[in-house]
């Protein structure tokens, strides 16, 4: 038997966690947690199934070439060159007459690493063919991406805190983070679960009460989906009339807040934004806002961790806003015990190599999740290319990109499509040509985990099954036939880019890196931004201001939204008066493990309030029908009051399953969804949608 270091790569909010697979006569039998990470730094049950996903039945072992319509599952097998050369006819003719342009690159985040990370791989290829129609965002964070700038100035990449520091906390609100499910890092669960112990107050806001809140005996504040920025308003309000402020912080640290003061009392023209004015909006009981704001307010250091679910909504723009501002108002910014109010994960990595991407003639460009009107509409409709091809990596954009039915129009309207897949996805149904594609345990990489001060190392623990390669080699190989091999690969294989990588890293004992797979960087409690907190004036922020810019006028000028964070309703939509939540699963990662079967309690289902289900005639267990204007599912009902009434939640990630009259029988969350994003960042929006539910029967 040997033990060998791995980890699983995939875009789950842990990224790198250190495992150990038990190999035994050159097979893997098992994945368990690798000891060298320690009593915090562990994997998940996600990561211990990827024996399961390597060894699957129905994995694809060969490439494969459609032969009968899209998403209709018909394809025959081919060989690599066969598969390859179609694939460089295609993208070279369509290269040749339409220009790169007509190529659209769709590279997700579906493995990480130094070297095997589908986006940066993509990117690599796709700017060395000449450049193509990029995607910018992503539908995991594009609003906060877009709005910390504007607050923190080029500093907010360095404005995360280590899941360490949270022993010091004496509160910790987690605002629409379920860290337990979705982990934010591989550390902060056992992290969270320590503070509570040790007496840390643990308040959960957001419209279920959530493994994370039970598990932790959490205060949970209930808020609708979509109006966490009210509640953040009211609390605001509250530590404003109260005198509840940290003003020497607030007047050394910021600039704007007396703008940003002056609108939540109402001074501004419009409603004060009261904890009585909020509990209309988002439903918490009034008294319970102030009973938070005063608790928040007395509890130093108190910790915010907003997870990412709270900016996936419309004006998702806002609650990042509102973040900071509450934790400079509260005296917590950049504060041991605190945070900055900003994603926990934003501070760097230990030094190490990376593969590049070599830099391109401008490219059009256009939002992520509006990839499907883009080929739909093209330059007729405003958009910046006439998109003949898609070329997928490390994404599932029919499942998990917004309105199912439009993407799957979309994918019609293509000429070619090329994926390269594990398993035979939704996406991978729409595509002309695809290449199996190696797994984790199946390729050795270097593992840049979130926010964590570690990195990770595995080799293969297994050879690739049938004729799966790893999508470098592929990719190497068909940028050959294109004219670029040489460029893309700088004459070096896998192997060698990976010792490159060590070479050029901090690690000071390779060899013990690759025997425990892991290297520790020096410093355990960072905490961002500490020094400007400290000293504001000999640590300015790269700010127009030096400054938080609570008020930014830049933002104001460069957007045409209010220079302060304000509330913005949500638009309700008429037959609908149901709102959607999209969580992760704990069992999943996002679609990437569709090949778990789940029953029981642990089943996939639709949960609904009692009240809710009760007054449509919905019982426990019934299927039922979901629906809106963009589409319509069959799935079971789960009756329970963690959710609030108003509210249902369907886990995201499950794979469509259309029936002959397009309807979902697989339970797809993104059946619901819209490509029309937020404003100013045209992020995403995948929570507070409108639905109606009803038997299915009605």
């Amino acid at each position: 038997m040997a033990l060998i270091p791995t980890f699983c790569g995939k875009d789950c909010g842990g990224n790198a966690c250190p495992l150990q697979a038990v190999v035994e006569a050159g097979r893997v039998e098992r994945v368990r947690y690798n000891p060298a990470g320690g009593r915090y730094i562990r994997g998940c049950p996600r990561g211990l199934a990827l024996p399961r996903e390597t060894a699957a039945s129905d994995r694809i072992l060969t490439p494969l070439v459609r032969t009968g319509p899209r998403g209709s599952g018909a394809f025959r097998p081919a060989d690599w060159d066969e598969a390859l050369a179609i694939t460089a006819r295609k993208l070279g003719e369509i290269r040749a007459e339409h220009g790169p342009h007509a190529v659209m690159s769709f590279s997700g985040f579906a493995v990480t690493g130094a070297l095997h990370g589908t986006h940066v791989l993509l990117t690599r290829f796709m700017n060395l063919f000449g450049g193509s129609t990029r995607l910018t965002g992503n539908y995991s964070n594009a609003a906060m991406l877009f709005t910390l700038p504007y607050l923190l100035g080029s500093d907010w990449i360095h404005s995360g805190h280590d899941a360490a520091t949270m022993r010091r906390s004496r509160m910790i609100v987690l605002w629409g983070a379920n860290v337990l499910e979705t982990r934010m890092g591989a550390e902060m669960d056992r992290r969270l679960i320590d503070a509570a112990r040790q007496g840390a107050r643990i308040v959960v806001v957001g419209p279920r009460r959530s493994f994370t809140a039970e598990r932790t005996g959490a205060w949970w504040i209930p808020c609708r989906p979509g109006t966490d920025a009210a509640l953040m308003l009211a609390v605001l309000n509250v530590l404003s009339t109260e005198d509840l402020l940290d003003r020497p912080f607030v007047d050394s640290h910021c600039v704007g807040f007396d703008r940003l003061e002056r609108y939540v009392r109402g001074q501004e023209g419009g409603p004060a934004c009261t904890p009585g004015w909020a509990a209309e909006i988002c439903g918490a009981p009034a008294e319970e806002i102030v009973a938070f704001a005063r608790a928040y307010a007395a509890a130093k250091p108190a910790m915010l961790i907003p997870g990412y679910s709270i900016q996936r909504v419309f004006a998702g723009e806002e609650p990042y806003r509102l973040t900071v501002a509450l934790q400079a108002a509260t005296g917590n910014f950049g504060a041991a015990g605190g945070s900055t109010g900003a994603s926990n994960r934003l501070l760097p990595l230990p030094r190490v190599g990376r593969l590049g991407i070599p830099p391109a003639a401008p490219q059009p460009s256009l939002p992520i999740v509006r990839w499907p009107d883009a080929i739909l509409a093209g330059r007729a409709g405003g958009y910046p290319s006439d998109v003949r091809a898609l070329y997928n990596l490390g994404g599932n954009p029919v499942n998990q990109g917004a309105d199912i039915t439009k993407s799957i129009a979309a994918f019609a309207k293509l000429e070619f499509a090329v994926s390269h897949e594990v398993f035979l996805t939704p996406t991978a149904l729409q595509c002309d040509v695809l290449f199996p594609a190696a797994t984790a345990l199946e390729k050795e990489d270097i593992g840049l985990p979130w926010g964590g001060n570690y990195l990770l190392y595995k080799p293969a623990a297994a050879a690739p099954r049938g004729q799966a390669r790893s999508d470098y080699d592929a990719l190497w190989e068909l940028a050959d036939r294109l004219g670029f091999g040489a460029a893309f690969s700088e004459g070096r294989s896998a192997a060698a880019w990976v010792e490159r990588f060590i070479a050029l890293s901090e690690i000071p004992d390779p060899d013990a890196f690759r025997r425990t797979g892991i290297y520790r960087g020096p410093a355990a409690e960072r905490v961002g931004l500490a020094a400007f907190a400290t000293d504001p004036e000999q640590n300015p922020l790269d700010t127009p201001s030096g400054r938080i810019e609570i008020a930014s006028d830049r933002y104001r000028r460069e957007t045409g939204f209010p220079a302060v964070p304000t509330w913005q309703q949500p638009p309700a939509e008429e037959g609908y008066p149901l709102r959607m939540i999209t969580p992760k699963s704990r069992h999943y990662t996002h679609s990437q493990s569709n090949f778990i079967r789940l029953s029981g309690r642990n089943a996939h289902a639709l949960t609904m309030h009692p009240a809710d289900a009760a007054s449509r005639g919905i019982r426990e267990g019934d299927r039922v029908r979901v629906f809106n204007a963009r589409g319509e599912g069959r799935i079971a009902a789960r009756i329970s009051a963690e959710v609030m009434p108003g509210v249902v939640s369907l886990p995201e990630g499950i794979w469509v399953s259309l029936d002959g009259e397009g309807r979902d029988r697989g339970g797809s969350a993104n059946m619901f969804t819209a490509t029309g994003g937020t404003a100013p960042a045209a992020a995403a929006i995948m929570h507070g949608i409108t639905v109606e539910v009803c038997p299915t029967g009605s």
